[in-house]
């Protein structure tokens, strides 16, 4: 599954940022996170629209997001197949990052984290299970009182997750990009509907 290989790429390198220690970490994040200012300042930076969203502000950050991905990257990729699963995920991931540039285009503050891919996935579950709910999407996690509640449910604990993870922070030079999850989750909405006919089509 394309789903646990994401997962298991975003904790290898959360390792591998953990491993820069202390103040270089803040370094790390400055070279590899989304930086518009450093983007306008020439093509090399781009790069970062995509390797941003492999990083993350901490283990509250990473697991949540993880967790997320997991639950609605399965049944996503199940529906869209692997390879349209990784296109969606990177497209989105892209697409949030855009979002962010475009709306923050001479921030020095760097934006880290797979928020914007993630979104997108939520968005693509919203459209290809408009009804599920939370007994329905993963019934061994959710008790027999609440597994009818609609999914929706957990999109706004999502983004409460990000508001905390931002308190929590292994370092101070990040900040939410919350245009990033916008971008992301407007990228998720429009791509779904054309993966899936392509998908049925074949």
């Amino acid at each position: 599954m394309v789903t646990f290989a994401l997962v298991l790429a975003n904790l290898a390198i959360f390792v591998v940022e953990l491993s820069q220690g202390g103040q270089n970490i803040d370094a790390f994040v400055r070279r590899w996170g989304l930086v518009p200012a450093d983007v306008r300042e020439g093509p090399a930076a781009l790069i970062t629209l995509l390797t941003s969203t492999f990083l993350h502000a901490g283990w509250f950050h990473l697991v949540s997001n993880l967790v997320y991905l997991g639950v609605f990257g399965l049944p996503v990729e199940r529906r869209v197949g692997a390879a349209r699963f990784v296109s969606l995920y990177a497209i989105s991931g892209v697409v949030g990052s855009l979002a962010y540039l475009v709306a923050q285009p001479t921030s020095q503050t760097p934006a880290i984290g797979a928020s914007g891919a993630i979104a997108g996935i939520i968005a693509a579950h919203l459209v290809l299970h408009p009804g599920a709910t939370l007994g329905t999407l993963a019934p061994v996690l959710f008790l027999h009182v609440v597994e009818s509640t609609p999914t929706l449910l957990l999109l706004l604990l999502w983004l409460a997750t990000q508001l905390f993870s931002s308190v929590a922070s292994l370092t101070t030079s990040t900040g939410i990009a919350w245009w990033a999850h916008l971008g992301g989750f407007a990228s998720g909405l429009v791509l779904t509907p054309v993966l899936r006919k392509r998908r049925m089509a074949r």
